[in-house]
């Protein structure tokens, strides 16, 4: 007997209605990711699950299958955004040979990005976060000791390395903080690559190069 009335008619059976797409199925990388561009654009009260799953398409179980709460994600997210702006970074930095070049190149590196930029000053006004506090010390750590280095490597001695790295190192920071804190403060014409020269500038002099 015909299972419905168009069969028993002789008409085509109607075709089976389609499925939905499967939703792609999201990595751990996929939420790192996302969280470090919520951490660039909202700073850190971004990175929360509900607005990250949210703008990913998700649900919170989601999130619960690659991490176990919101600090396991900022973690990952920090050091993801370490690794690749401060340790890579270095890395290829240091295989430049000549020191001056060296140097011109990590103060355009330094100011190239305001997004990294705008990370690491996000870090740093919450370096009292139990998360954010030892990446902080790293990230700072791991800059001043590759600047000295650059130093002793132009003929300084270690002291003096020492204090001319966090010489330069207070400059170029405390630029970014006015630049952020006090809209205005900084001159218009110390942005981009007048930025970086005035700060190469006052690195080269405190260096001796």
């Amino acid at each position: 007997m015909p299972r419905d009335r168009a069969a028993a008619n002789g008409a085509p059976a109607a075709p089976a209605p389609a499925r939905p797409r499967e939703r792609r199925t999201l990595t751990r990388a996929d939420w790192i990711g996302t969280a470090v561009e919520a951490l660039a654009r909202d700073g850190l009260r971004a990175v929360a699950v509900e607005p990250l799953a949210e703008r990913l398409g998700a649900t919170k179980g989601s999130f619960y299958w690659h991490f176990r709460d919101r600090n396991a994600l900022l973690q990952a997210a920090v050091e993801h955004w370490e690794a690749t702006v401060i340790d890579e970074s270095i890395a290829r930095l240091e295989e430049i040979a000549d020191p001056i070049e060296r140097h011109n190149a990590t103060v355009e590196l330094l100011n190239g990005s305001p997004k990294d930029v705008k990370i690491f000053l996000v870090l740093l006004w919450n370096a009292d976060h139990v998360v954010i506090a030892p990446a902080i010390e790293r990230i700072v750590r791991k800059r001043m000791a590759y600047s000295q280095r650059l130093r002793e490597q132009a003929g300084l001695t270690p002291d003096q390395a020492e204090r001319s790295a966090l010489h330069a190192y207070s400059v170029w920071l405390g630029l970014q903080l006015l630049r952020q804190a006090v809209p205005g403060a900084v001159p218009e014409d110390l942005s981009g690559e007048t930025l970086s020269d005035y700060v190469a500038q006052l690195g080269r002099q405190a260096v001796g190069l």
